[in-house]
């Protein structure tokens, strides 16, 4: 059954050629023991091709602690490097669910003149990397494969700065929230965006060191030419958690901010709550006094005994609304 989960790219400085579907014994076979010129790349879209996952790691003799890296799918990003090839694996970011991210991985094994890559999911942001390739823009035809790695890893590093990038606004926004109106739920929101830099952060850090590893791999599928591409991606890296640490702390401020918000607004409600209580305590109390209705009460019989009582319940309030704004408590 043909799939387009797979593919493969074979390509020189002059033509490509394009496969989609499934990797015959044969075909893999020639692709292993081909030593021509040509740069082959495959591409595998999820797994469940797993009898074409399987065949490949056979023909290609990859040891079985890499195919258990790459099938467990919670590996820890690192780079190995073996006899006949190098293993690179890292967490790249997809858009999910109601624009939640999701953060997959996706495995590399480069060989000399190969590049195997396994996504976790159908669907990536490669698509100019391919486009570079049939159409022959920039300089990948005219390069090795471990320069069409650095290119796909630079693009999967991209992602994160674009997140980033979005997370930058999303900090702006609670700020201007928090400064206009405070709201409640703002702090969850708060949480979630920090969940999501930890995320980041526990995917980027562990693979700036595994780049320092690549850098100074001794490997003939590594050429010297190749380096100052590692050293500018170790820079990107460093770059994005950089970043994160910079938006954590913003984040930690706005929280800090907004429970100082909180808290002024609450102070403010029962001062405000406190002054009316104040205030009607005294008018409670003159109503009280006079509502007992006992029957020797002079003011009782007083023709403007209401009047007088009201009067006084009014200058009462006033007065203590007076001192109130005196002591700049109203």
């Amino acid at each position: 059954m043909e799939t387009d989960n797979i593919q493969l790219y074979t390509y020189d400085s002059k033509d490509v050629a394009e496969h989609k579907g499934t990797l015959n014994d044969e075909m893999l076979n020639e692709l292993r023991t081909t030593n021509g010129s040509k740069i082959k790349w495959i591409n595998f879209h999820g797994f469940n091709e797993k009898e074409s996952i399987e065949a490949t790691f056979n023909a290609f003799g990859i040891h079985r602690l890499t195919k258990e890296d790459i099938l467990q799918l919670s590996e820890r990003p690192k780079i190995e490097g073996y006899d006949d090839y190098i293993f690179v694996t890292l967490k790249c970011l997809r858009p999910g669910v109601k624009a939640e991210i999701q953060v997959e991985q996706i495995s590399f094994l480069l060989f000399e003149n190969t590049l195997i890559s396994f996504q976790e999911h159908e669907g990536d942001s490669f698509d100019e990397i391919r486009s570079r390739i049939t159409e022959n823009t920039g300089v990948v035809r005219t390069k090795g494969s471990e320069y069409l790695l650095y290119l796909l890893i630079t693009k999967t590093l991209l992602e994160y700065e674009e997140y980033l990038y979005m997370i930058d606004k999303k900090i702006a926004n609670f700020t201007d929230s928090i400064r206009k109106d405070v709201r409640a739920d703002l702090f969850d929101e708060i949480e979630e965006t920090k969940e999501l830099l930890r995320d980041f952060r526990s995917a980027l850090h562990p693979f700036r060191d595994q780049v320092n590893t690549l850098i100074n791999l001794e490997s003939k599928l590594l050429p010297h030419s190749s380096r100052p591409y590692f050293s500018d991606m170790k820079d990107n890296i460093l770059f994005s958690i950089d970043e994160i640490e910079n938006q954590k702390s913003d984040l930690d401020s706005l929280s800090n901010l907004l429970f100082g918000k909180l808290s002024q607004r609450s102070n403010e409600i029962m001062q405000f709550l406190t002054i009316v209580a104040s205030i009607f305590i005294p008018l409670t109390f003159i109503a009280g006094v006079y509502g007992m209705n006992f029957k020797n009460m002079p003011e009782l019989q007083t023709d403007y005994g209401y009047f007088i009582v009201v009067g006084l319940m009014i200058a009462t309030a006033i007065g203590l609304i007076l001192y109130f704004r005196k002591k700049k408590w109203l």
